[in-house]
């Protein structure tokens, strides 16, 4: 089969097509013909980091896959030849760019209805991980308010909508030209993160209180400013990198503080852990047939064009996600 891998970790200048066996479904595994496949930011980052120790080379990446069922294991009842699925992929294993990829029956769920494979594809990482901090982590409330870091980005963009859904009262941070986007989506206050003073501009939305659920998807220094606009009893989401508990005073705020960490629950082999993959992918496959969550793709290309646009994630801010199609015509 054709695939976009890299024999050599270190640059996505490495990545490219190539002939590759096709793999076999194992026990309780289905293979996948990849009609389409979502870039992430992580695809780069371990790229050029240097991968994984689980990783076997040739490498595969492509975490978000939409496709049809191909060929089922022993002991598969569930699914057949033809389904149309979507799933979250281990970032350990190989993964969805390429022309087909197998994966554990308990991830997959139906493609939604009305969503095409590359709106599909565009689900998994940002929407899963947008699910799991506020369906999973935290207790959302009609009326609380919920400050979410870059909410023009594709996590960013997704909580808003299901942070909308419960009623929350909804502060992002964006660039102005991206203002109406999100209050689009659900947002209520706009703070142009280039030119505004965030915790400021946080009390000033909430009359000094602070806000309920913080979610953070920029880093360290952002999720440690947090602290400074928190209620009391709030949760922080970190997305990204966890704060410098130094720089907090015990007994002041009493916050919880939750990791998301959503590709690496593979590594738990903890059946239960990874089946709620399959249990996220259908919850919110729900709510998008249902039309309460709308696509956060902004750009579709080719499999070759895959290590140009994971440059340009790297380079610059992205709205949205990009999903690669991939061709089973040659």
């Amino acid at each position: 089969m054709k695939a976009l891998a890299v024999d050599q970790p270190g640059s996505v200048d490495n990545l490219e097509l190539m002939d590759m066996e096709t793999p076999e479904p194992g026990p309780q595994e289905v293979r996948v013909k990849v009609h389409a496949v979502g870039l992430n930011p992580v695809d780069y980052k371990l790229i050029e980091g240097g991968g994984l120790p689980e990783w076997q080379f040739p490498h595969v990446s492509g975490l978000d896959v939409a496709g049809e069922v191909d060929k089922t294991g022993s002991g598969v009842t569930d699914w057949k030849p033809g389904d149309r699925v979507y799933f979250h992929a281990s970032l350990a294993h190989q993964g969805g760019f390429a022309r087909f990829v197998t994966a554990s029956r308990d991830v997959l769920a139906p493609l939604p209805d009305g969503w095409d494979f590359a709106e599909a594809a565009a689900l998994p990482t940002p929407a899963f991980t947008a699910y799991q901090a506020l369906h999973r982590k935290v207790r959302m409330h009609k009326g609380g308010t919920i400050l979410i870091q870059a909410g023009a980005g594709a996590v960013g963009g997704f909580a808003i909508q299901l942070a909308a859904r419960a009623g929350m009262r909804i502060l992002t941070t964006c660039s102005p030209e991206n203002n109406e986007y999100v209050k689009g989506l659900g947002a209520h206050q706009t703070i142009d993160y280039h030119t505004e003073n965030i915790v400021e501009k946080v009390h000033e939305y909430t009359n000094g209180r602070g806000v309920d659920i913080a979610m953070d998807m920029v880093g360290s220094k952002t999720s440690e400013e947090a602290f400074d606009y928190l209620a009391y009893n709030a949760d922080l989401i970190c997305v990204a990198d966890l704060p410098d508990m130094q720089r907090y005073t015990p007994k002041t705020l009493a916050p919880s503080i939750h990791e998301i960490a959503l590709g690496f629950v593979y590594r738990s082999e903890d059946y239960e852990q990874i089946a709620d993959l399959g249990r996220m992918a259908k919850e919110v496959g729900d709510l998008a047939a249902a039309g309460e969550l709308v696509p956060m793709l902004e750009e579709e290309i080719n499999l070759e064009d895959v290590p140009d646009a994971l440059r340009r994630m790297r380079d610059q801010r992205i709205r949205g996600n990009i999903t690669a199609h991939v061709t089973h015509s040659s």
